[in-house]
């Protein structure tokens, strides 16, 4: 999903409903089980999850199952639709993608967990934890990036991050990494937390 960026909160949303608006109708007659199903083929899933995106909500419980489904993209797109359209139930079906074998997956599932620019309201989760689990122990340099990248922009800046943005500052030579701990510091910083 190439340039929309879920930083860009209400922009990012307006342009996927644009974007669902012009689109020539993709299956208006299929179930949303069988709309994720398209996630494996890679001709149908951006219209398919542009059909799921016009249902919202509604097609929630079939995003749900597809996170439990062998193919990754099937995987890897159901996290995505859930970073737009969330409930306690579909961030909690997130947190075992967090050790999903693909890092595409993990890279979605970290991002819709703990993405707070395109949800209305409070997460029920803590995601910070698992956040700095990420961090400290996936294999991925994308998934330890996105991690640090949604902790230095989370809406509540937390104390228990602050360590960890330090010890990547002394330890990591990752440039991105780097820069988003960086970032947090100085915005953490702005919210009255230093360490």
């Amino acid at each position: 999903m190439t340039g929309l960026n879920c930083e860009r909160g209400p922009a990012h949303a307006a342009t996927l409903h644009r974007m669902v608006e012009e689109s020539p109708p993709f299956r208006p007659d299929a179930t949303s089980k069988e709309l994720v199903a398209e996630f494996a083929n890679a001709d149908t899933r951006f219209p398919a999850f542009l059909s799921l995106y016009s249902r919202g909500h509604d097609a929630l419980p079939a995003v749900r199952a597809g996170l439990k489904q062998a193919n990754w993209q099937v995987r890897r797109w159901c996290a995505l639709f859930i970073d737009n359209f969330s409930d306690a139930e579909s961030l909690h079906a997130l947190v075992p993608l967090l050790h999903d074998p693909k890092s595409q997956v993990r890279v979605w599932a970290v991002h819709s967990l703990s993405c707070e620019s395109c949800k209305d309201g409070p997460n029920p989760i803590d995601a910070v934890p698992l956040l700095l689990e990420r961090i400290e122990l996936d294999k991925s340099i994308k998934v330890r990036r996105q991690a640090v990248a949604m902790l230095a922009h989370h809406r509540t800046p937390d104390a228990r991050v602050l360590p960890v943005f330090h010890r990547i500052l002394a330890e990591e030579d990752d440039r991105k990494l780097r820069l988003h701990a960086e970032r947090g510091i100085e915005r953490y910083a702005a919210a009255g937390l230093r360490n």
